[in-house]
């Protein structure tokens, strides 16, 4: 855990954008109007267009187009609206510097935490489990430590993320390759940002979750994930087999979850272009 520390002391002393700290800073302090946010974000014009291109996205289905700023930041919500900032923070914060393989290792990483989130929210909305917004938001989040650890190691654990290591070797060779893990580095930055205590159980226990927690769907939203966006990688029939058993344990059959997967890859495409990451 020193090590985590370490490393996310040294990330966050690489400043973003004043704006979208102030933004955080208001988020946190639970005492702010949804007028008064929607001023901060206008000093910030990228994630004003995503708050607005997500508002008016079929995930939220507006029965009229949302034009206004403060409209869309309440119709998201603190919980959804501070994972968009979060994420935003995170990301840029050492976008410049990063080579080809690193950019390449977080974009991809940015592609599964988006596809995560939706389907950890799509099992919530199915199951009645969780709070669909905080699983939405513990799913974009959950990995987000691994974006200070390719930071921090450079284009060696860029190269492992990349080629599919972090999905299928557990925690032991992140741990090697940077001395500690992204389970460790999100607990820490989750402490550091104040979130709630369901999401920050999630950064830190998501590999090995208690049953029936938020942290459970999250991981069996990530496995239900893989089946849809990577299937060439996955045998057919065992693949098909591992996907059952997570539906099982989650409350689905397959019969329900594959009637709700049109939904679950619109949105999915959606969301992803809003993160600006790849499709595939």
């Amino acid at each position: 855990m020193e090590r985590a520390r370490e490393i996310v002391r040294k990330a966050h002393a690489i400043n973003p954008s004043p704006s979208l700290l102030r933004i955080e800073a208001q988020l946190r302090s639970g005492a702010t109007s949804a007028r008064q946010l929607a001023r901060l974000i206008e000093g910030s014009p990228a994630l004003a267009a995503r708050v607005l291109r997500m508002a008016n996205s079929g995930f939220y289905a507006p029965q009229e187009p949302v034009v206004s700023l403060p409209r869309a930041v309440a119709m998201l919500g603190d919980t959804v609206l501070r994972q968009l900032v979060l994420t935003s923070l995170i990301a840029s914060r050492r976008a410049d510097g990063r080579s080809a393989v690193q950019a390449f290792a977080i974009a991809r990483l940015m592609g599964d935490a988006v596809r995560t989130a939706v389907v950890a929210r799509e099992v919530s909305l199915a199951t009645r489990s969780q709070d669909p917004d905080s699983a939405f938001a513990a799913g974009l989040l959950h990995d987000l430590g691994h974006v200070y650890l390719i930071d921090e190691v450079g284009d060696s654990y860029a190269r492992y993320f990349a080629d599919g290591g972090a999905a299928t070797d557990g925690l032991d060779t992140e741990l090697q390759l940077s001395g500690t893990t992204h389970q460790d580095v999100g607990a820490i930055f989750a402490y550091d940002w104040n979130l709630p205590p369901v999401v920050a159980h999630v950064l830190w226990e998501h590999h090995d979750p208690h049953p029936a927690t938020l942290s459970s769907v999250v991981r069996g939203a990530e496995s239900l994930m893989y089946e849809l966006s990577r299937p060439m990688e996955q045998d057919a029939e065992t693949g098909k087999v591992a996907s059952d058993a997570v539906l099982a344990s989650l409350g689905l059959d397959r019969e329900r979850w594959d009637a709700r997967l049109p939904t679950i890859v619109a949105h999915m495409e959606e969301l992803l272009t809003l993160f600006d990451a790849p499709v595939r």
